[in-house]
């Protein structure tokens, strides 16, 4: 690697040429769900109990998932697993009988790399409850396809589902009207194999460890290597009211690959051109 001439320490410009490459993914990248295809309300919409709006918006499905919702005057706060997201403009309900059907711009790839083998998350306003900490959710069978037009489900998916979201990772608060100041990582599952029933808000911390929840999906059990397209239905007759915040790609944890390879080729190439012998200097002995 090329060394500054006079302090020996390895250049500056071949450590940022570096850090940008590892994180030119990241840069460019949109995680979230891009455009709404199509929405069927259903039957049995609610309405925002402050504005009187219906539950219907489906838009409120794409991008990020709420960290801070409603409005202190409004019993909001920060998004925990006991205080879900739940204004009009944050959700969209799934009525009986309807269905939403969303597309991403990047494709959501079935990752070795990915954690927990986890690809997909499906953010809700599922939560636990305050009497006994038991999750209470709101179905909604998840199908994915790669074309848009076959569909494959998702065999024991629930997409307002566990693990229900957490919007800030130094809240030890179940009902906290402030915002914290460590956001949660929703690229991130939580660990399949954490059982979130009763626990109190610091163990949920720890159990999440960074996360911000979502219900996983694990691509390979649909027997697909990519997807583009999910599509959320909720059968008459189910008793239930799936709400939709987001869905987001899983970001995964790369093993050593081609980025380090460019990095040292960089290195080597300006460790060869500082060898070089400059104008007005004397040639290596």
């Amino acid at each position: 690697m090329r060394h500054d001439s006079e302090s020996g320490k390895p250049s500056a410009s071949i450590l940022a040429v570096c850090l940008l490459l590892t994180n030119l993914g990241s840069l460019f990248a949109d995680p979230w769900a891009d455009n709404v295809l199509n929405y069927v309300p259903g039957s049995g919409i609610q309405n925002d109990f402050v504005t009187g709006e219906p539950f219907s918006d489906a838009s409120t499905a794409l991008g990020e998932p709420t960290r801070f919702t409603s409005d202190p005057e409004n019993f909001g706060g920060a998004v925990t697993p006991y205080q879900s997201a739940f204004r009009a403009t944050e959700v969209v309900t799934i009525g009986q009988g309807g269905q939403l059907l969303v597309s991403f711009d990047e494709p959501v790839v079935d990752d070795p790399d990915n954690p927990f083998g986890i690809d997909l998350l499906i953010f809700g306003n599922s939560f636990l409850s305050f009497v006994d900490g038991s999750p209470v959710t709101e179905g909604g069978i998840v199908e994915v396809s790669r074309d848009g037009t076959s569909f494959v489900t998702v065999t024991g998916a629930e997409a307002d589902g566990v693990y229900p979201t957490l919007g800030y990772s130094d809240l030890a608060e179940a009902f906290p009207m402030m915002a914290g100041s460590v956001t949660s990582d929703f690229l991130k599952p939580v660990d399949p194999a954490f059982d979130v029933t009763g626990k109190s808000m610091s163990e949920i911390l720890v159990g999440y460890n960074g996360s911000g929840g979502g219900a996983g999906v694990d691509l390979s059990s649909a027997g697909l290597t990519q997807i583009s397209f999910v599509r959320i239905t909720n059968p008459a007759g189910t008793g239930m009211d799936p709400e939709i915040d987001a869905l987001a790609d899983v970001k995964s944890v790369p093993e050593p690959s081609s980025l380090p390879l460019v990095c040292l080729a960089l290195g080597i190439w300006y460790s060869n051109r500082s060898l070089r012998v400059r104008p007005g200097s004397r040639s290596p002995e």
